[in-house]
């Protein structure tokens, strides 16, 4: 069976309808996913100091999986069976949905993960790059786990529709999303990074303009309330600027699969 020929800009421009339309929506979905990690930041903050290390912040990120999941679910509901089937505010309960995504996520990131944190095992912090002659030891040790490293996270995100499964009920494993992408894996993988360099540099902008106004109006270091409110508006900033990603998951998983309610998936191009 021929794969379905899935176009960039139309993938991209429904995304973004999506997520224009539905707005208030959003801003429900990610109200208590924000609370939750806005906890975990405080948490890290009041363990590790003002400024964590890279793996403190890796383990933070790490727990930040699941309001990423609550948050997740519940948009690819929204996005794919409407408002209906959202069946009440995410955060307040943790379902199969729920966890089937985490594990779906846990099976395609492990391996990114682990050379993360091999990564930073090895890179001296703070890093101290010489001016001129040879690289340190540890630097020269820790490069070739950063490029492995974006291999497999560049894998990772070429699986990711698949993540989307749990949310509609349905069982799945990541050798199902190589082979639903077959035919489509760069438009499936340019699109996927493309959002999620968007999500990136606008989480990246927002923090930074809220830090500037907040050490502006409070100077530095920022006490724990200022702190929080920076905290609350870059996390909510963050929630609403994944959505495009998430949707643009949905969307290639319907596309790729045939996905509609009630009815049998397509078989996977051969």
């Amino acid at each position: 069976m021929q794969p379905p020929r899935l176009i960039f800009a139309d993938l991209i421009a429904d995304a973004f309808r999506h997520v224009t339309s539905n707005g208030r929506l959003l801003l429900d979905i990610a109200l208590v996913p924000t609370i939750i990690s806005v906890g975990l930041q405080l948490a890290g903050r009041l363990l590790s100091g003002e400024r964590m290390e890279p793996l403190e912040a890796m383990a933070v990120k790490l727990f930040d999986f699941v309001p990423t999941a609550m948050f997740a679910v519940a948009w690819h509901r929204l996005v794919l069976l409407g408002p209906g089937a959202l069946g009440g505010t995410p955060g307040f309960g943790w379902t199969a949905r729920e966890r089937g995504y985490l594990r779906q996520l846990l099976l395609i990131a492990a391996v990114p993960i682990i050379l993360h944190a091999l990564f930073w095992m090895v890179m001296p912090w703070p890093m101290e790059m010489p001016s001129a002659g040879p690289l340190p030891p540890d630097v020269e040790t820790a490069m070739p786990l950063g490029l492995a490293f974006t291999v497999t996270a560049i894998i990772a995100l070429r699986l990711s529709f698949g993540l989307v499964a749990p949310s509609l009920d349905l069982a799945w494993t990541p050798h199902l999303s190589w082979r639903y992408g077959k035919g489509n894996g760069p438009i499936v993988l340019f699109a996927l990074l493309l959002m999620m360099v968007i999500g990136l540099i606008v989480k990246a902008v927002a923090t930074a303009i809220l830090l500037t106004i907040a050490l502006g109006l409070f100077g530095g270091p920022l006490s724990l309330g200022p702190w929080l409110l920076v905290q609350v508006i870059a996390e909510t900033i963050a929630y609403v600027s994944i959505a495009p990603l998430v949707t643009v998951q949905a969307l290639i998983f319907r596309a790729l699969t045939g996905w509609s309610p009630g009815n049998p998936l397509r078989q996977p191009p051969a």
